[in-house]
């Protein structure tokens, strides 16, 4: 039963992470959506703003003329963690 109770909670603030990071898109005017299937590949890359400048570069690169993807990367972070911490756990 716990083995199901922590799948159950990890599921639960996978969601909740990935949910705070489409907020974060939405809210800077990022016609974005992280599924849960891109969200899963982008856990693998490490950190969180490195996981968002690895996602830019090979999905939104035309960004890159206009914003340092390292800047971008912060502000997006910044506005997830935000979100993160106003939603109760």
């Amino acid at each position: 039963m716990q083995h199901r109770t922590d799948h159950a909670s990890h599921e639960r603030a996978f969601e909740a992470e990935r949910g705070a990071y489409n907020r974060a898109f939405s809210e800077l005017g990022l016609e974005w959506y992280w599924d849960a299937g891109t969200y899963r590949e982008l856990q693998a890359c490490g950190g969180d703003k490195h996981c968002i400048q690895a996602y830019i570069e090979a999905h939104h690169p035309h960004l890159l003329h206009a914003y340092d993807a390292g800047s971008l990367a912060r502000a997006i972070d910044d506005v997830r963690r935000s979100l993160s911490e106003a939603v109760p756990h």
